[in-house]
Order: structure tokens, then sequence, then C-alpha cells
């Protein structure tokens, strides 16, 4: 399947978001902090990370958090 990930198209083969992001991260999803992921411009709460089924031509957008001043 192609998916956008921040606008990059890549092909993949991930059923869910939480296999996506432990592949992408290279650890554990539970493991992930400060970043939130939306799928189709729709926040996924880290709750429904596991049970999240990825489609053909999702577009993520990982949003990681900074801080500043």
């Amino acid at each position: 399947m192609n998916l956008s990930i921040n606008g990059n198209i890549i092909e993949a083969n991930y059923s869910t978001l939480e296999e996506w992001i432990s592949a992408e991260f290279g650890s554990p999803a539970a493991n992930v902090k400060g970043i939130a992921f939306a799928v189709n411009d729709k926040v996924v709460p880290k709750s429904k990370w596991a049970s999240f089924n990825l489609q053909n031509n999702d577009r993520i957008l990982a949003i990681e958090a900074t801080q500043g001043g």
C-alpha cells in the first residue's frame, strides 16, 4: 500500500498505525513520547494506535512537541 508520511509517499505493508510507529521509530510504540499522529487530518489518540487500521493512500502527519519561548 502507499502511505503519505509528512508529505512523502512510501510503499509499506503495515496493518496498524502502531506497527508503522514501531518500525519508524525503532522501538515499541508505547515508548514513543512527545509526538502526536494524525491520519487524514484527524488526530489518533495514543490509546487507539494499536487498533487504528491503515488503508491505502492514508496521509500520516507526525507532529513533534517542542518547547520555546
